[in-house]
C-alpha cells in the first residue's frame, strides 16, 4: 500500500507529453457571482514532486472576464484558482475558454480545449460514481453495526463490489479512448491506482507510452512502475508448494488438523488479539469470509497469543467465527519457523488440494483474490 501511495503521490506530479507547434496558450474565463476583483492564479504541476508552479496571475475584471498566459512546448496539467476554487485545464490548444458560476462552480464550461473539456467530464463523471460508492460503504457499514441477516449483507456487498467494478471500467474506457496523453496520465495516476489491482494499472501505464512514444510524462509513470516491481519483495517460500500441517488445540482444547479442511479454500489467517494492526485488519477478513463462505471457502486462525482468555475474548469482540487454533506459545510456536514469516497479520491462501496460491493478503487485496478464484 505505501508502494501504491508513493507511486500515486509521483503520478499527481508529471504531467508533460507531446510537441506543439506553438508553446504559447491563453486561457480566457467569463466568471459571474465572483468576489470584486478576485485573484486568478495559473498554476502548472510540475515534474517530481514539487508544489505547483505559479506562471500566471491576474485580477477579474468588472465584467468578469479574465486572461492568463503559459508558455509550453508540450501538453501539460495546469490548475486555474479563482478566490477558494480551482478547476484544471491542458494546453493541447492555444486558446481555451472557461465560462463559469461561482455558485455553480463544477459545472463550468470549456471551449477550444478537447483536452480540457474531457478532464471536466472525467472529474465529474468519477465524483458522481465515487459519491454513490462512498453511501454504499456507509450504508454497509451500518447494517454491520446492526448485526444485519448474511443475505443483506451480501446483497450490498454485491452493490458495493459491482459499482468499484463499474469504477474501474469507466477509467478503463477513458485511458484507452482519450487522445490526451495528459489526460491519460492523471487518470491513471489519480483514479486507476485508488481500485485497481496493481497490474491493471501498469498495464494501462505501459500501453498509454507505447501509444504516446514522446509523452514524457507516461514515460515516467511507466518507469515508475517498474521501479516498483523490482523492489518488490521474493515471491514466498512456500508459494506453490503444499502447506506444511498445523495441529494446536482449538478453543475447547481438542487438537484440529489443517488437513482435516483438505478440498476447500482454506484462508489460513496467523493474528494474536494482543496485535493492533491484526485487529485492525480483522473487519476486512470478516467481511471477505461472510462473502464467500458459501462458496467452498473457510477461514483457520492460528493465533500467536499467550493467555487463552484474551484469545477467546478478541474472537468473540471481533466476530470471527470461523475454526480457531494456538498452543498459546507466541513467537516460539512452531508455525512461525514452518511458514516463515516474521511478523503478524500474516495469512497464506491454499487450495482444495492444500497448495499454497497466495500469500500476505490484506485490505482489498484479499477480496479481490477470492473473487477471482471464487467466481
Amino acid at each position: 500500500m505505501k508502494k501504491t501511495m508513493l507511486i500515486a503521490a509521483a503520478v499527481l506530479a508529471i504531467a508533460s507529453c507531446k510537441q506543439r507547434e506553438h508553446g504559447s496558450f491563453v486561457v480566457q474565463g467569463k466568471v459571474s457571482h465572483a468576489p470584486a476583483a478576485a485573484k486568478v492564479i495559473l498554476q502548472e504541476i510540475p515534474y517530481g514532486g514539487e508544489n505547483p508552479l505559479n506562471i500566471d496571475s491576474t485580477t477579474l475584471k468588472k465584467d468578469g472576464s479574465f486572461t492568463v498566459r503559459g508558455m509550453a512546448l508540450e501538453e501539460k496539467i495546469y490548475r486555474v484558482i479563482i478566490a477558494n476554487s480551482s478547476f484544471f485545464v491542458v494546453n493541447d490548444e492555444n486558446d481555451i475558454r472557461i465560462t463559469l458560476d461561482m455558485d455553480q462552480f463544477r459545472q463550468y464550461k470549456v471551449e477550444g480545449s478537447p483536452a480540457s473539456a474531457e478532464m471536466h467530464d472525467l472529474l465529474d463523471n468519477y465524483s458522481r460514481k465515487d459519491s454513490a460508492l462512498y453511501v454504499t460503504f456507509m450504508q454497509l457499514d451500518s447494517l454491520q453495526k446492526n448485526k444485519a441477516s448474511d443475505s443483506v449483507l451480501n446483497i450490498i456487498r454485491q452493490q458495493r463490489d459491482q459499482q468499484i467494478a463499474d469504477m474501474n471500467t469507466y477509467v478503463k474506457n477513458f485511458v484507452n479512448q482519450s487522445k490526451s496523453p495528459a489526460n491519460r496520465f492523471f487518470a491513471i495516476g489519480n483514479f486507476a491506482l485508488r481500485s485497481m489491482p496493481m497490474n491493471e494499472s501498469k498495464a494501462l501505464a505501459e500501453a498509454s507510452a507505447t501509444k504516446f512514444k514522446e509523452h514524457s510524462g507516461l514515460a515516467k509513470l511507466k518507469s515508475l512502475f517498474a521501479v516498483q516491481a523490482a523492489q518488490q519483495p521474493a515471491a514466498h517460500p512456500l508459494l506453490n508448494k503444499q502447506a506444511p500441517e498445523i495441529s494446536m488445540p482449538d478453543i475447547t482444547g481438542n487438537t484440529f488438523n489443517l488437513s482435516s479442511l483438505r478440498g476447500k479454500y482454506v484462508l489460513v489467517d496467523f493474528w494474536a488479539s494482543w496485535c493492533k494492526p491484526c485487529r485492525e485488519e480483522n473487519p476486512n477478513v470478516v467481511a471477505a469470509y461472510n462473502q464467500f463462505k458459501d462458496k467452498n471457502f473457510t477461514i483457520l486462525g492460528v493465533s500467536l497469543d499467550s493467555d487463552k482468555g484474551s484469545w477467546i475474548k478478541a474472537i468473540q469482540k471481533d466476530g470471527l467465527t470461523w475454526t480457531h487454533i494456538s498452543d498459546l506459545k507466541m513467537w516460539e510456536t512452531s508455525v512461525v519457523n514452518t511458514y516463515q514469516f516474521e511478523g503478524i497479520p500474516f495469512n497464506v491462501l491454499i487450495d482444495p488440494q492444500g497448495k499454497v496460491i497466495a500469500t500476505n493478503l490484506r485490505g482489498p487485496a484479499l477480496t479481490q483474490q477470492l473473487s477471482q478464484i471464487l467466481k
